[in-house]
C-alpha cells in the first residue's frame, strides 16, 4: 500500500492550501474530505478580504498559494476598503460566486501534481510512541503516512442549533466527526469550545430592491492575487453583481428582544463563546439598545444570483420568528426563506498545545490548522494551512521548518498570537494586531515572502520570475524619477504650486517630491517634466515607500533594539521551578508553553517584565545560550 509523505483531513480553505502546498513542495499528499463536491465551500459569507484579513490572504498568495486566485476569478463584486486611510490599513475585499469559487477550487486540487483526493470519514489517527503514522478511516481501511495535517473546521463535535432544535452537523446538511473528536481525549489536548454563526438566506425574487441603497463594485476593480495586479495578468472576468444596504429598525429590535428567550443564546443551550467582532443579531440588539438601527448588506452569493445573504444578521432565533422580523425590514415586507439563521458550536484545541511551525506537542509528526485552533474567517485558515503544509513537507524531507516572524507577515503575528496567548474566543485578524503593519502591507507581501517561498520550494520558478520583473520595474522607475529634477524658479515649479499648492525652495527630483504628504504619484504623471515611461503601474508603492521612508527607518531601528532584547533565546531543557521567585502560575505557564526566547515568554499573559528580568538573571548565572 501506498505511503504518503502528507495527510491532510478536511477539504475546507485550510485544508485545500495545506494539501496545494504540501505538494508543490513535492510531496506526495492525500488530501481526504467527508464530500468531494464540498471542496472549498463558503460555509459563511462568500467573501474574501477585508481590514486585516486581505494581508494574510494576500501573504497566502505571495507563497503561491490558491485563495486570492480563485477569488479573483469567481469575482462578483470588488471593491477597496479604508481607501481614504493609509496605506498600512488599506484592505481589498471581493464578493464572490461561491458556487464558482468551490468549482474553481476543485479544479486546482484535482489538476495539482503529486496529490490525491479520497472521499472518506477519519475515525481516528494511527500513532505509535506519541508519533502520527496514518489515519484510520470509518470502514477500518488504514492509510499510512509520514505527517498528518488535521483541518477539519467546526466538524469536530459540531452541533447545530435553529431555535430549540438541536443536531449534530460539521455545518447545514454535513454530518459531524465525533469519533475523531474522541480519539484526543487519550493525550493531554486541551479541548474547549466555540461558536460561530450564519445569518438566513433570503430568495432573491423576494427583495424589493427599488426601497435599497445599491452599492456597486469600484470603479477600480482591485484584485487580491499579485498575479492580476502586480503582475499584469488577467482574471477570468464573470458578470459583476451589485450589493445592496438596509436596515434593522425598532419594531425589527422589538421582535427580537421579546423573543430572545428562544435563543439558544440565552436560554442557556449554548454556553460557548462567539466570535466578538461578529455577533448575532440578538447580541447586538441586547448590547446595543442604544442604537436604533444596525446596517445590513444584502450580497449576493451566486452568478445566478438565486439566493441573497443578509450580511449582519446571523441568528440562533426560531425559524418563524427569524422570518417575523426579517418582513419589518425595508425592501424585506415579502422575503421568503430559502435557509434559516443557525448557530454551530464544536470543538477546538488549545493553540499552545502547538509549536509555531503548527506541529502539535503531544504527537510529533501532527499539525493542526484552521478553525481547530480556535480561529474564525477564510483567510485566517488559508494562512494556517499554506503554513502547515509547507511545514509536514519540510518535517517529511528532513528539512527545518519554518514561521515567519510579526516582523515579517501577519502570518507570523496570527501564529505567534495563537501559540502564545491561545484564545478566549475566536480569534480573527486585524491591522492593530500588528506592531509593525506600515511595513506589512497588502502591496509588498510578496516582496517579503515571495523569495522565501520559492528556497523552500512551495513558490514556483514562473512566479518567482514575476517578482524579479516586478522588482526591476521599481529599481528602473526610481532610477528615472531621481534624474529629474524641478528648480524653485522654473517653469514647472510655477505649475506645481498651481497644481498642487506646493512651493519649492530648493531642487527637487521627482522621487524625492513623493515624500511630501500630498503629493501622490499620479500627481507628478501630470507635470511636463515627467515624461514617458513603461513602469506606471507600480508608481504607488515606490510613492508608499518614500512617503514613509522616515517612519520605516524608525521603525526598524526599534525592531533592531527590541530584538536584541527579545530574540534571546531560552534553552528548550531550563527547568522553570529551578527559578527563584516564579509563582506556581508563572512555572506551570513558561513549563506548558515553552517560549522559544525572551520576546515570546514577555508576550505570554500573566508573565511581567519581573518574571522575564528573573528567567534572563537565571540563564546567565547558569550560563545558558
Amino acid at each position: 500500500m501506498k505511503k504518503y509523505d502528507v495527510i491532510v483531513i478536511g477539504g475546507g480553505h485550510a485544508g485545500c492550501e495545506a494539501a496545494h502546498a504540501a505538494a508543490r513542495c513535492g510531496s506526495d499528499t492525500l488530501l481526504v474530505t467527508m464530500k468531494i463536491d464540498s471542496i472549498g465551500q463558503m460555509s459563511c459569507n462568500p467573501a474574501i478580504g477585508g481590514i486585516g484579513k486581505s494581508h494574510l490572504a494576500r501573504e497566502v498568495d505571495a507563497l503561491d498559494g490558491l485563495i486570492c486566485k480563485i477569488a479573483d476569478n469567481s469575482a462578483l463584486q470588488r471593491r477597496t476598503l479604508n481607501s481614504r486611510k493609509g496605506p498600512a490599513v488599506r484592505a481589498t475585499r471581493i464578493q464572490t460566486c461561491r458556487d464558482a469559487y468551490r468549482k474553481n477550487m476543485l479544479k486546482a486540487i484535482q489538476e495539482t501534481e503529486n496529490l490525491d483526493l479520497l472521499q472518506a470519514t477519519v475515525s481516528k489517527l494511527i500513532v505509535k510512541n506519541d508519533i502520527v503514522q496514518g489515519i484510520v478511516i470509518e470502514d477500518g481501511e488504514k492509510i499510512f503516512g509520514f505527517t498528518v495535517v488535521m483541518t477539519v473546521g467546526t466538524f469536530l463535535g459540531g452541533k447545530i442549533h435553529i431555535g430549540d432544535k438541536t443536531f449534530p452537523a460539521g455545518r447545514a446538511g454535513d454530518k459531524a466527526s465525533n469519533h475523531l473528536e474522541r480519539f484526543f481525549f487519550d493525550y493531554p489536548f486541551a479541548i474547549g469550545r466555540l461558536k460561530t454563526g450564519t445569518p438566513p438566506r433570503i430568495k432573491k425574487k423576494s427583495v424589493n430592491f427599488q426601497k435599497l441603497e445599491i452599492q456597486h463594485s469600484d470603479v477600480s476593480q482591485p484584485c487580491l492575487s499579485y498575479l492580476y495586479d502586480h503582475y499584469q495578468q488577467v482574471p477570468n472576468q464573470i458578470e459583476q453583481i451589485p450589493c445592496h444596504i438596509t436596515y434593522t429598525n425598532s419594531k425589527t429590535h422589538e421582535i427580537i428582544q421579546q423573543s430572545k428567550e428562544l435563543s439558544p443564546l440565552y436560554n442557556g443551550k449554548i454556553s460557548s463563546v462567539g466570535p466578538r467582532y461578529c455577533p448575532s443579531i440578538e447580541d447586538k440588539v441586547e448590547k446595543f439598545q442604544d442604537k436604533n438601527a444596525h446596517q445590513i448588506f444584502l450580497e449576493p452569493e451566486t452568478s445566478s444570483d438565486i439566493e441573497i445573504y443578509p450580511n449582519g444578521l446571523s441568528t440562533s432565533l426560531p425559524q418563524k420568528i427569524q422570518h417575523k422580523f426579517l418582513r419589518t425590514i425595508n425592501g424585506l415586507e415579502d422575503c421568503v426563506l430559502t435557509q434559516p439563521g443557525y448557530a454551530i458550536e464544536y470543538s477546538y484545541f488549545d493553540p499552545r498545545s502547538l509549536d509555531n511551525t503548527l506541529e502539535t506537542k503531544y504527537i510529533k509528526n501532527l499539525f493542526f490548522a484552521g478553525q481547530i485552533n480556535g480561529t474564525t474567517g477564510y483567510e485566517e485558515a488559508a494562512a494556517q494551512g499554506i503554513l502547515a503544509g509547507i511545514n509536514a513537507a519540510q518535517k517529511s524531507r528532513d528539512i527545518e521548518k519554518w514561521c515567519p516572524t510579526r516582523k515579517e507577515s501577519y502570518l507570523g503575528v496570527l501564529i505567534d498570537d495563537l501559540v502564545t496567548l491561545g484564545v478566549m474566543e475566536p480569534y480573527r485578524m486585524f491591522t492593530s494586531r500588528a506592531e509593525y503593519r506600515l511595513r506589512l502591507r497588502e502591496d509588498n507581501a510578496d516582496e517579503r515572502l515571495t523569495e522565501k517561498g520559492f528556497e523552500m520550494g512551495v513558490v514556483s520558478k514562473e512566479r518567482m520570475d514575476l517578482l524579479r520583473e516586478k522588482l526591476k520595474k521599481i529599481r528602473n522607475e526610481k532610477m528615472r524619477l531621481e534624474k529629474i529634477f524641478i528648480k524653485p524658479d522654473s517653469s514647472i515649479s510655477v505649475d506645481l504650486e498651481k497644481k498642487l499648492g506646493i512651493t519649492l525652495k530648493k531642487t527637487h527630483n521627482l522621487k524625492s517630491l513623493l515624500k511630501m504628504s500630498n503629493v501622490r504619484y499620479e500627481d507628478i504623471t501630470k507635470l511636463d517634466c515627467f515624461g514617458m515611461t513603461v513602469n506606471s503601474d507600480i508608481g504607488h508603492l515606490i510613492a508608499n515607500n518614500e512617503r514613509y521612508s522616515g517612519y520605516l527607518k524608525k521603525q526598524d531601528e526599534e525592531i533592531d533594539i527590541l530584538e536584541k532584547q527579545h530574540d534571546l533565546p531560552i534553552q528548550k531543557g531550563i527547568n522553570y521551578s529551578e527559578i527563584k521567585g516564579l509563582s506556581n502560575e508563572a512555572v506551570e505557564k513558561l513549563s506548558n508553553i515553552r517560549p522559544k526566547n525572551i520576546g515570546q515568554a514577555s508576550r505570554i499573559s500573566g508573565i511581567t517584565p519581573t518574571i522575564v528580568s528573573l528567567i534572563r538573571i537565571y540563564m546567565k548565572k547558569n550560563n545558558f545560550k
